[in-house]
């Protein structure tokens, strides 16, 4: 091997890492949600557009230079680990097999395979859905978990470069993602 392809090999690796380096997100870049004791970081470069309503908390995160995106879906109601079938069979597998219309009324011939992850520290079940839409492999990742006795549904989606490209940004949200339990109202005293 002579000089110059060590050198363009040394050159091409440099460039990767660098490429690399700069999608990952560094805990002093983040930006910090919290609101009625959801809380979780996000990458800066990242808005965040608030949905909520009195049934949920749904945020949109999404980048102007980018197709990925990613959404949360905390459902404000409280319910126990029995109860969290029948909540996967009314709000979960609903918006599955949506994101899956989705991809089918865009062209696309979506595939199912079961997915899993962690959300805030704990074990979530999900589903990755592809399709390649004009020709451009791209994903749904969804996972969810009772957290804190809430329903959470993490969704990222787009492009798999872009998916790929801004993976810590997913992790940023999925690992630091929190519910407080809510604080018993302290008893009047009687007199």
């Amino acid at each position: 091997m002579n000089v110059s392809s060590n050198v363009f090999q040394i050159f091409a690796l440099l460039i990767a890492c660098s490429g690399f380096a700069a999608a990952q997100v560094s805990p002093s870049d983040a930006k910090h949600f919290n609101k009625d004791g959801f809380s979780f970081d996000y990458p800066s470069g990242w808005s965040l557009v608030d949905g909520s309503n009195s049934d949920a908390q749904q945020l949109a995160l999404t980048r102007a230079d980018a197709d990925a995106q990613i959404k949360v879906f905390v459902h404000r109601g409280r319910i126990t680990a029995e109860k969290m079938g029948d909540a996967r069979s009314k709000l979960i597998d609903t918006y599955i097999e949506g994101t899956a219309k989705q991809f089918e009324d865009m062209g696309g011939h979506p595939q199912r395979a079961p997915d899993s992850n962690d959300i805030g520290g704990l074990k979530a079940e999900g589903v990755k859905i592809t399709a390649a839409l004009g020709g451009v492999p791209g994903a749904a990742h969804i996972c969810w978990a009772l957290v804190g006795q809430r329903v959470v549904v993490l969704t990222f989606f787009g492009p798999d470069n872009e998916l790929k490209k801004f993976a810590s940004a997913w992790d940023l949200v999925r690992n630091s993602l929190k519910i407080e339990e809510p604080k018993p109202t302290p008893k009047p005293t009687p007199k």
